[in-house]
């Protein structure tokens, strides 16, 4: 079982933050993170969101225990507009972006 409070602890020290910074960040106060990390509480799903959105990492990210890809602002937009594609153009778009990889390594 992954241990979420290592996991959050982890990727909160990745990014150069204080417990301070993520607390205020995800809106939850120090207290329960340390809380948390000292095993006299568990996290539940409400504040679990919050340090997702502030990490910009997803739920699934978060409980993941292989490699983690980033929602960068810029991410969540090409994620967002992907939904409003027609099925032809989401294949087009995944053709140009398998010849610009393939390219790209040669």
């Amino acid at each position: 079982m992954i241990d979420i409070a290592r996991k959050i602890d982890k990727l909160r020290v990745e990014r150069g933050w204080s417990i301070y910074k993520l607390s205020h960040e995800a809106g939850i106060s120090n207290q329960t993170f340390h809380s948390w990390l000292s095993g006299k509480s568990l996290p539940t799903l409400p504040p679990l969101e919050n340090i997702c959105e502030a990490l910009g990492i997803t739920l699934a990210d978060l409980f993941c225990e292989n490699e983690m890809i980033e929602l960068t602002p810029e991410i969540k937009d090409l994620l967002h507009n992907w939904g409003k594609l027609t099925d032809e153009e989401k294949k087009s778009f995944k053709g140009i972006i398998e010849t610009l990889v393939r390219d790209r390594k040669n």
